[in-house]
Parts: C-alpha cells; structure tokens; sequence
C-alpha cells in the first residue's frame, strides 16, 4: 500500500462520557435529536405484542381449521363421496374450498391489524396533547 495523500485517513470517533450521561437513551424508535418520551416508548411495544399475537392467533387458527377442512374431505373422499357436475365432490373442495379459508383468514388479519394500529394512533395522539 502506498501513501496516497489524496486517500482519506480513518478517524476514530467516540463519544464524550458526559455527552453520552446527559443525553437520554433511545430504544430505535426516534430520530437522532429527537426528544424520547417514555409512553411512547411503552405504546409501540404495546402496539408490537398486540401485532405478534394476532399474527400467532391468525396462524393458529387457520392450521387448525385447515386440518379440520382438510380431514372433513379425507372423510367425505372414504365415505360416501357424491358425483357433482362429473367431478368428486371431495377433489371440488380440494380445488376451490381452500381459497375461501384463505380470504377469510386473511381479511379477519387485515382488519385486526388495523384496529391494533387504530389503537396505538388513538393512544399515543391522547399522550401527545396531555405532553
């Protein structure tokens, strides 16, 4: 390697000890220079939990009715398995009974969601003109 004088240096920087004491610590929510409020803080993560729960509960819920679906045309294509339309009823569900599941589960979400985050905007709103 060659000294290049046109190359930059590395500068080391650090942080003053009582820079760092004086100003208050954020949790990866503000924005540099920003002032960090402690409700703000208990909002968002409030807001998260509720977000990671419905997406479990979501998750949960449609495995569960999937296997019930699922096990519901097992039974029906090893029972009596009525002819509609030329086509076995069970491959019908297999085909198309599926997608609704799916829209369904997929609205109730979208909607949860929104209402969380509805929630969250109510709430912190409310903490920021009692500030």
């Amino acid at each position: 390697m060659t000294d290049d004088p046109e190359e930059p240096r590395r500068v080391r920087v650090s942080a003053d000890d009582a820079a760092a004491a004086e100003s208050p610590g954020t949790s990866g929510i503000a924005l540099p220079g920003a002032p960090v409020h402690e409700a703000d803080t208990v909002f968002l993560h409030g807001l998260m939990r509720a977000q990671l729960r419905l997406a479990a509960g979501s998750l949960v819920g449609f495995l569960l009715v999937s296997l019930v679906f699922t096990a519901s045309i097992f039974i029906i294509a090893r029972t009596a398995d009525p002819i509609l339309f030329g086509v076995p009823l069970s491959w019908l569900l297999q085909a198309y009974g599926y997608y609704p599941l799916i829209l369904v589960f997929a609205v109730l979400f979208a909607r949860g969601a929104a209402r969380n985050e509805r929630r969250y905007r109510s709430l912190a709103d409310t903490d920021e003109e009692h500030a």
